[in-house]
């Protein structure tokens, strides 16, 4: 809470005791003492007024200012501040959703509704940021470590379907929309031997492609263009060899015709190009044209793996086309979101962008953007973005970012879609259900260390 002071507390003026009979007149040492207690109060409001102007000056100026709290201390206001708003409305939840969720050793399951939550057996789980968990459409939770493990969410059976060479590290995985067809890429973990990309179907999987790993680009699988199985394309991105959630260049890859061809490029890397996201339901990507590091916060507040990650400093939007039975993709005009930002002279000017999701339907475009204070402790300052789009095939027109709401937490971050308009998003130590058409938030738990949202499962009978 952040208190408001309206003017600096009043200094009682000295007074001298009553005279009772006979006026005395003031002696030589009482007007020096009175004297000189007058400049000891000037002095201490004169040190004051100079150390409120240097805090004046001194103090960063944030792209996206953070607003506060009016607090009823009956009532959890939330994370999250729609315009003009004091609070946000709350959402109400339903029965029967259930959040599954990694940390940094197990993976849980929860209801939406808060309560203890589960936890699922995982043997050999790995915790990286480059390679979330995933869920199939049959319940299943496909997640890495020392190989490709399968697991069933309800009844805790593990199973490993793909084994991991000797001093290999996974770097990606993914899996088509109808569930069919898994790829992944490993890569040397001491930077020698070769990156290699994996695709078949879910439970046997092949090697499908070989690289130096002393001669990137290093790949590594980014998303199933066309949503489909065998005969498909995939898009790969290069890591540079650095096993660290990072996305630099865009190829495609047609894996339907043997022998492969060599990938195709579609976005170029030498000027810090990556992909963000990958709407299959409309082909349409998101990427930006140049990344950068922000300062890691000093307090803590967020982690050190995803302070260390590179960051998005613009948005652009194009739609990726596939000629029926060819597999070779072009990309066409993009559109820019948000554009560049260069040579500002307060670091703090700078805006960034993390976690931005897709929609199911390919409709609504949701992230975080933030800024970051130039000074220790380096403090973010967040709000939520949404962009909506109409159309489908190659008339899909998108409009320009809107502002959801600000933010009163140090680190926000966005989770998964719980349907077309809500979705899971964590925020300083709690996960929380966001509404992307009002702004409206729900807490589920509070966590005592990060936590990232994998899925949300619908399950009555649980």
């Amino acid at each position: 809470m952040t208190h408001h002071i309206s003017s600096p507390p009043s200094v009682p003026e000295p007074t001298l005791p009553e005279a009772h009979g006979q006026q005395h007149t003031p002696s030589k040492k009482g007007i020096f003492t009175l004297f000189l207690l007058v400049g000891l109060l000037f002095l201490l409001f004169t040190g004051q007024l100079i150390s409120s102007i240097s805090q004046t000056i001194t103090r960063n100026v944030s792209s996206i200012p953070r607003p506060t709290r009016t607090v009823d201390s009956n009532k959890d206001v939330g994370p999250l501040l729609p315009p003009g708003k004091s609070s946000a409305p709350q959402l109400t939840l339903s029965t029967g959703e259930y959040v599954l969720y990694q940390q940094q050793k197990n993976i849980f399951l929860v209801p939406t509704l808060g309560g203890t939550p589960t936890l699922i057996p995982t043997p050999g789980y790995i915790y990286t940021l480059a390679v979330p968990p995933l869920l199939t459409r049959s319940g299943q939770l496909l997640y890495s470590g020392d190989g490709l493990w399968l697991a069933d969410v309800f009844l805790g059976v593990s199973r490993n379907i793909a084994p991991l060479p000797a001093g290999q590290v996974i770097t990606s995985m993914m899996l088509s929309s109808d569930d069919t067809t898994l790829a992944w890429s490993t890569e040397p973990a001491n930077g020698v031997g070769d990156t290699t990309v994996y695709a078949g179907p879910l439970e046997n999987s092949v090697p499908i492609y070989k690289h130096d790993a002393t001669d990137c680009p290093c790949y590594r699988v980014f998303a199933f263009p066309d949503g489909t199985g065998a005969n498909s394309t995939l898009l790969l991105t290069d890591d540079r060899g650095d096993h660290h959630a990072v996305h630099y260049g865009l190829w495609s890859l047609n894996i339907a015709n043997t022998p492969l061809a060599e990938p195709h490029q579609l976005l170029e890397e030498d000027t810090q190009q990556g992909p963000l996201t990958f709407s299959s339901t409309n082909t349409m990507l998101l990427y930006s044209t140049n990344q950068g590091t922000v300062p890691y916060p000093e307090n803590k507040s967020v982690p050190a793996d995803v302070a260390a990650l590179n960051y998005a400093n613009n948005l652009s939007v194009a739609q990726l086309n596939i000629p029926r039975g060819t597999g070779d993709a072009t990309l066409s005009s993009s559109r820019i979101l948000l554009p560049e930002q260069h040579d500002l002279k307060n670091s703090a000017a700078y805006r960034w962008v993390t976690t931005p999701l897709f929609s199911a339907d390919g409709h609504t475009l949701v992230y975080v953007e933030f800024s970051s204070d130039a000074q220790t402790p380096f403090d973010r300052h967040s709000a939520v973005y949404v962009v909506h789009s109409s159309g489908s095939g190659t008339h899909v027109t998108v409009g320009k970012p809107q502002l959801l709401a600000n933010s009163t937490d140090l680190f926000v971050e966005l989770g998964t879609w719980v349907n077309s308009s809500t979705l899971t998003f964590y925020s300083d130590g709690t996960l929380y259900i966001l509404d992307v058409t009002n702004g409206a938030v729900a807490s589920i738990l509070p966590m005592k260390t990060y936590t990232r949202v994998i899925a949300v499962i619908q399950g009555d009978n649980l």
